[in-house]
């Protein structure tokens, strides 16, 4: 009686091993990856507004201006001052991907002029000195000539 009740506990034993009590499904769950939005913008020229020139990062060859002609070249010409373009003041033109920057030359200059920087600045502060009246009549103020403005300057 023994070996039976042993046998019919190991089958018993054997069997709850394979049977399962819930059904699985072949069911993939596929999480989206989160992915930070890119910030990379493409940038293909720089212009450097106190050399007039662009910097072409296709290419990597500045482009300036000599003798009335572009010219496209590896290193900034000699007769620009020693201007180091590594600590000069730069703009990404942000999405600007033609071949030719300088036909927006003149745009460019307008909007980035000469001493442009991307850094606030404080504004400038102008002094014009005026004579102060010493009577009591109001007079009407008096008119700086612009060559005083301009020596001021």
């Amino acid at each position: 009686m023994k070996k039976i009740t042993y046998l019919i506990l190991g089958i018993m034993l054997f069997s709850f091993n394979f049977t399962q009590a819930q059904v699985q499904l072949d069911t993939i769950y596929i999480r989206e990856q989160k992915v930070a939005p890119s910030t990379f913008v493409e940038v293909r020229y720089y212009y450097y507004p106190n050399l007039q020139a662009y910097f072409d990062t296709k290419i990597a060859m500045y482009i300036y201006q000599q003798d009335g002609e572009w010219i496209k070249s590896e290193t900034i010409d000699a007769s620009l001052r020693g201007y180091s373009s590594k600590n000069g003041q730069y703009v990404m033109l942000k999405g600007f991907t033609e071949d030719k920057p300088y036909a927006y030359i003149d745009e460019h200059k307008q909007t980035y002029p000469a001493d442009y920087s991307s850094r606030p600045r404080a504004p400038k502060t102008i002094v014009v000195s005026r004579a102060i009246a010493t009577s009591k009549t109001i007079s009407a103020p008096k008119t700086v000539a612009s060559s005083t403005i301009a020596s001021i300057n």
